[in-house]
């Protein structure tokens, strides 16, 4: 599962590519239009192009996440305010626990929300 002190910049982000020298200063105002559609991770200097939103998660009619497993684990990497940047990644494991963190908008840090199990 996560860890719940994580920094995204601490590691690579598996599967996803990095861009550096692209960091906080080069995300949009919420007012301009998302980044070409696609998901993105920031840390540092560092982004990660996660692709294009495929899943509407909150039936709104806009794609706002998408998915990615491995080793029998689900993550899915979200943008709830439609500016392209992740803020919510909710992790899913085989064994049924699920963990979901937010990012902290002011101090672009991820923070703990909520732990628990599917029955």
């Amino acid at each position: 599962m996560v860890d719940w002190n994580m920094e995204v910049g601490d590691g690579e982000l598996s599967g996803f590519g990095a861009v550096d020298g692209v960091g906080d200063q080069s995300l949009p105002a919420p007012d301009d239009a998302p980044l070409d559609g696609h998901l993105w991770v920031f840390s540092g200097e560092t982004a990660w192009d996660l692709g294009p939103a495929r899943l509407d998660a909150d039936a709104d009619g806009v794609p706002d996440s998408l998915t990615r497993g491995e080793d029998g684990q689900l993550t899915v990497y979200t943008d709830t305010d439609a500016d392209g940047r992740v803020d919510r990644i909710t992790e899913l494991d085989p064994t049924g626990d699920y963990a979901v963190s937010h990012l902290d908008p002011e101090t672009g840090q991820w923070h703990a929300g909520t732990l628990g199990r599917l029955e």
